[in-house]
This record gives C-alpha cells, sequence and structure tokens, in this order.
C-alpha cells in the first residue's frame, strides 16, 4: 500500500513528465521570444526585421520580413541570409515572409554603402 508522500510524490513527477512532453511538443512555438519588430541601423541605412509566429503545417513557426526604411538614396543593402547563405538581398524593396523553422536559421544583415561590415540584426 502506498504511503501519502509516496502518492505525492508519484504525482509531482507525473506533472514533470508530462510538462516536459507539453514543452517538447512540435505545436509548441520554437522560438518564439523574438516576435515583433527589431530595427537595425547601420551609418544611413534602417530597416524593420519584422518576426511574427505563424501556423504551418501543423506546426508554429515563426517567419520573418526585412523592410527597408531609409535607403541612403539606393546605396544601402539589405540582406537575409539562410544557415549562412543569401536568401534575398535588395537596395530598397521589401522582402516577402520567409519561414524560419526547423532547419532554418534566417539572419537580417543591413550594410551602409561601400561597407564590408553590415549590422546585425535577429537571427532566428
Amino acid at each position: 500500500m502506498l504511503t501519502q508522500r509516496t502518492r505525492l510524490r508519484s504525482a509531482v513527477a507525473a506533472l514533470g513528465i508530462g510538462a516536459v512532453i507539453a514543452l517538447c511538443s512540435p505545436a509548441t512555438p520554437a522560438l518564439a521570444a523574438n516576435e515583433g519588430d527589431h530595427w537595425i541601423s547601420a551609418g544611413n541605412c534602417l530597416a524593420d526585421q519584422k518576426v511574427q509566429l505563424t501556423f504551418v503545417n501543423g506546426a508554429w513557426h515563426d517567419e520573418q520580413e526585412l523592410n527597408p526604411i531609409n535607403t541612403d538614396n539606393g546605396q544601402c543593402q539589405f540582406v537575409l541570409t539562410d544557415n549562412g547563405a543569401l536568401l534575398w538581398e535588395s537596395n530598397g524593396a521589401g522582402s516577402n515572409w520567409w519561414p524560419d523553422g526547423p532547419g532554418h536559421k534566417i539572419c537580417a544583415i543591413v550594410y551602409p554603402p561601400a561597407a564590408q561590415r553590415g549590422a546585425l540584426g535577429i537571427c532566428n
């Protein structure tokens, strides 16, 4: 016969296992902490990196876009990379929404005119 203490320990352990399973569920947002607007500034160049949570293929994933705000007369370069590979670039037009779910790590970079190094935004 189980004692009160043993039953309580078993209940706490079951709750803990349930919480771990719930947190590891594929329907749980992967990186929900980055949602919102992130401003990236480099010299006279400015962009708004937007990250939002979207339900895609039965699970929650982030997607993001990069919207140039100040282009320094088209001299700035706005870039999105996925796992280090070029995904999108522009001198003024905004990107489409790009999913950054499993297997993807999208980073936003803004380069001022003639610069080798840019300002890094959120990598998600």
